[in-house]
């Protein structure tokens, strides 16, 4: 008999954690070994355990899931990693396809979808929806004609996740709470994000991010 797939679940969600454990305990070739709410709980975790599959979200206080993934990437080669976010931004996507991951889920997905995608990512396979795979073959199609000198390309991650907060109409202190950054950082980001996109203002910057679909 085949030892059962070791899994950790990162996500800063507690209820969408239990939610995925609860979906994989109907099966018994999942062993969820643990859940972590941070890239920091997730790294203690891997110094002790051994899981063949993480299970991480993009967006969490403290280091993003893509630092995570560039972290395990570098660290731990051997584990294969899919991404389970709300978000399909252009930069999530070309962030993650640079690191080298195995899978890219959107969370409203079927749960046939993830147990399929599991499997697949166990096998060696690598699994991207039709629309994942589609945004990371036009980045690397805008890279060979030099496309990505558009602004748009020049936005950080944490830029991206600043901005998401500006269209929300957070205030600094919130967003450097919501984040887990200092003030100060958010406003070098916040006067980053409206040089690169030729704005006048953080309104400006918000419409103009909207309009050129970094944000929606």
């Amino acid at each position: 008999m085949n030892s059962p797939i070791k899994i950790l679940i990162v996500d800063d969600h507690r209820m969408f954690r239990e939610g995925i454990r609860s979906r994989l305990a109907r099966y018994s070739r999942f062993k969820v070994i643990g859940e972590a709410a941070s890239a920091e709980e997730a790294i203690k975790i891997m110094e002790q355990a051994a899981p063949a599959i993480v299970i991480l979200d993009i967006r969490m206080q403290g280091p993003s899931g893509i630092d995570l993934a560039r972290r395990l990437r570098r660290d731990w080669p051997e584990v294969r990693i899919l991404v389970l976010s709300g978000y399909d931004f252009d930069q999530y996507v070309r962030a993650l396809a640079r690191i080298g991951i195995h899978g890219y889920l959107l969370k409203d997905c079927p749960q046939e979808d993830l147990i399929e995608a599991l499997d697949e990512i166990a096998r060696g396979g690598v699994v991207l929806p039709p629309r994942i795979a589609s945004k990371i073959m036009r980045s690397y199609a805008s890279d060979s004609v030099n496309e990505s000198r558009n602004p748009r390309w020049d936005l950080t991650v944490r830029e991206i996740e600043v901005l998401e907060c500006l269209h929300e109409g957070l205030r600094n202190a919130d967003i450097a709470s919501r984040l887990d950054i200092s003030p100060r950082t958010v406003e070098t980001h916040v006067s980053s994000i409206i040089s690169k996109l030729g704005a006048r203002s953080r309104t400006e910057a918000v419409r103009k991010a909207v309009q050129g679909s970094l944000i929606r």
